[in-house]
């Protein structure tokens, strides 16, 4: 594929090394920052012993150990390189396909302003809304309380709207809820979701602790937390 898009722009243009460096480049940017933006953190969701986190985006290079420390792999790292090249790319061909077709050049600078806005800056900005973030992968009934968590965080506390565009699951914990004595006395768990909220251009902005009741079906509050902090502290 790559290598059928930098022929494609050598027919196109006598610049295509300027392409190529450049789309390679961006790649290269944004291989790095999502190594920082995109974190699934350690975490015990259907794993009791824990389970490591990872990096990266939209593949995954590194791991994040229970402790902490991060592993980077670079043959995954590199690979990942390739995919946001190939997006970044292929992303040029449409941008000179659609400027050659509503003759770009001979416009004026508003309306090549607006152009950009719609063909390059909106698309990138509402990406949360329909690429999902990396998030822990879960079954069963942690499936069905992280969905009903997203939902209460949606519905019930409308976190998601102009601002925050997708949720991700860090966690899924269970809390002792301590019943009344005359109601038997006993300690029934009450799952606690930890989720982690985007904003535009996927920009990670805030965490949310949402605990259901013990039935995992009803929302009982739900905490905001700053990104820096953790669901369980």
């Amino acid at each position: 594929m790559g290598v059928l898009l930098v022929i494609w722009w050598r027919q196109q243009s006598g610049r295509w090394y300027s392409i190529f460096a450049g789309t390679l480049l961006l790649g290269m940017i944004f291989n790095v920052g999502s190594y920082f933006l995109f974190v699934v953190p350690p975490h015990y969701a259907g794993c009791p012993n824990g389970c490591p986190g990872r990096l990266g985006y939209p593949l995954p290079f590194a791991t994040l150990d229970l402790d902490g420390r991060s592993k980077l792999y670079l043959v995954d790292f590199l690979l990942n390189l390739l995919l946001l090249w190939l997006v970044w790319l292929g992303g040029s061909v449409v941008w000179r396909v659609l400027s050659e077709a509503v003759d770009l050049r001979e416009r004026t600078p508003r309306f090549r302003f607006l152009f950009f806005i719609i063909v390059v800056v909106l698309p990138w900005a509402t990406a949360p809304r329909y690429a999902n973030p990396p998030q822990i992968e879960v079954r069963g009934d942690d499936l069905r309380i992280s969905i009903n968590a997203r939902r209460a965080a949606d519905l019930t506390y409308a976190v998601t709207g102009l601002w925050i565009q997708r949720l991700a699951v860090e966690d899924i914990r269970y809390a002792p809820l301590q019943v009344p004595s005359i109601l038997g006395g006993a300690d029934q768990p009450r799952a606690q979701v930890c989720l982690r909220g985007y904003t535009w251009f996927y920009i990670p902005w805030q965490r949310y602790l949402v605990t259901l009741d013990h039935a995992g079906v009803t929302a009982l509050n739900m905490r905001r937390i700053p990104l820096d902090g953790s669901c369980w502290r």
